[in-house]
């Protein structure tokens, strides 16, 4: 009989349901209390195959905690023997949120290949999770765009979103782990940061359970938009079947758009991106390209696709 505490069984079972158990697994470690919580349960309940990584975002903003965080990360890994990797930004200082996301995915996935491993793990919660979704409302998504992250996504592995951010820090509590705060999560100028610090939390004093009920809501729609089925030959190999989109309803089309786009990697579109690209695609035309929603569309006579920006 083991010894792990709950959160450590509900691991076990994630990995187990996903077959990850012989996959080498990358974490994306910063320091914070969920990334901790889920490099130190994987390191009891999975011991082999296991990497962590730090994503150094390089001068500007905070740069002296960026630098604590690395020391904090790798003092921790070699304290309990986890191999640990570092890529920090050697350019000028990246400004936007936009920017700082780009750079810490592109270095992870770079970081993976390079250890040779299979997945990158990666501590989103629950809240998380349904603060992505409120700002994608937000934005003006439609079905589609609430299907967001799922517990295995392409190389991504994210075992925690069931997991409520309370539970894990009281479970890095019972370890007596203490995690580093991150001072930029209490600026409240990013969208994110103000939904979490501010109207989230004054939904839940002011309706207990409120979070809860609509996390699940957002869900079951999320559950409704990634059923629907769309025509038979729509969506090829390569993108769309343009003679299909043409005859395909417009909310048919505009499934087959978000889909092409959450394919390709692309999540900050709404719903009026989505219908100029309809706009755009009711072209006569038999070869043309144009730019929306931050990529480029490359259409003939055959297929829509698109390409991402290099």
């Amino acid at each position: 009989m083991n010894d792990w505490l709950d959160l450590e069984h509900h691991l076990w079972r994630e990995l187990q349901e996903q077959r990850l158990l012989p996959q080498k697994l990358l974490v994306g470690f910063s320091g914070g209390a969920d990334s901790l919580a889920l490099l130190w349960a994987l390191h009891r309940v999975k011991k082999t195959g296991l990497a962590a990584a730090y994503i150094h975002h390089g001068p500007g903003g905070n740069t002296s905690y960026r630098d604590q965080a690395e020391q904090f990360c790798r003092d921790f890994c070699e304290r309990h023997q986890i191999p640990f990797f570092v890529q920090k930004y050697e350019g000028a200082s990246l400004s936007s949120e936009a920017e700082l996301r780009e750079f810490r995915h592109r270095s992870l996935e770079h970081l993976r290949k390079q250890t040779g491993s299979d997945l990158l793990a990666l501590a989103h919660h629950r809240e998380d999770l349904l603060e992505t979704r409120i700002l994608r409302l937000i934005r003006g998504t439609g079905p589609q765009g609430l299907v967001a992250m799922r517990v295995l996504q392409g190389t991504f592995f994210r075992p925690f979103l069931k997991i409520s951010k309370k539970d894990l820090l009281v479970y890095l509590e019972k370890y007596a782990l203490s995690a580093l705060e991150d001072p930029s999560n209490q600026d409240l100028h990013p969208l994110r940061n103000w939904l979490r610090q501010d109207w989230l939390r004054a939904l839940e004093e002011r309706q207990e359970g409120a979070l809860n009920s609509l996390g699940r809501s957002l869900e079951a729609l999320a559950e409704m938009g990634a059923v629907e089925e769309l025509p038979e030959g729509l969506v090829i190999d390569q993108g769309l079947s343009r003679s299909h989109f043409l005859a395909a309803s417009s909310s048919q089309q505009k499934r087959a758009l978000a889909r092409l786009l959450l394919q390709e990697g692309v999540r900050n579109f709404s719903q009026a991106h989505l219908e100029e690209i309809q706009k755009r695609l009711d072209n006569s035309q038999k070869d043309f390209t144009f730019r929306v929603g931050g990529v480029e569309w490359v259409v003939n006579a055959q297929q829509i696709r698109v390409q991402k920006a290099e």
